[in-house]
């Protein structure tokens, strides 16, 4: 494991760009490290699910290419967010463009979950990312669950 490199949990909300700001402050100038954000795609929507009837196989195959096509949809929306942060990170903090990618992951029924496990790769060491809310809104929220959860990992959370 490199203790360089960092994962941004990162869906191109100001909380997340808040975390990629404060990544590129403190960690400028390093440069043998990784900064990788990472973007959970939400749960397939409720159209997508099943009719409640056994599906045939080309109901399956045609369900199966909607959901592909939601899916690409989901990573076209989200290229512009990436290539900002991308800059940010390059353009202002100095970062080479080889020291960045996007990863996205859409296979999941918690975000939360998703994050904790590309952490626990053994690719990275610290997690940043952004809050919403005060500290009312805390409970039961993605952060929350990342801090009960994210033992042996730096979890920096930005607001």
């Amino acid at each position: 494991m490199d203790n360089r490199n960092i994962l941004i949990a990162f869906d191109g909300s100001d909380s997340s760009f808040k975390a990629v700001e404060y990544a590129g402050a403190q960690f400028s100038g390093l440069a043998d490290m990784l900064i990788t954000l990472f973007y959970v795609v939400p749960q397939v929507p409720p159209q997508f699910w099943d009719d409640g009837h056994i599906l045939t196989p080309q109901e399956k195959q045609e369900r199966q290419g909607v959901i592909d096509k939601w899916f690409e949809n989901q990573k076209k929306v989200m290229e512009p967010s990436f290539e900002k942060a991308r800059s940010i990170l390059t353009d202002r903090f100095h970062f080479d463009a080889k020291q960045v990618e996007g990863k996205m992951r859409s296979d999941v029924t918690s975000v939360a979950e998703a994050i904790l496990e590309e952490t626990r790769s053994g690719k990275y060491r610290t997690l940043i990312l952004g809050r919403r809310g005060g500290l009312t809104h805390l409970a039961g929220s993605l952060s929350t669950h990342i801090l009960h959860k994210g033992a042996g990992l730096a979890v920096c959370l930005v607001e």
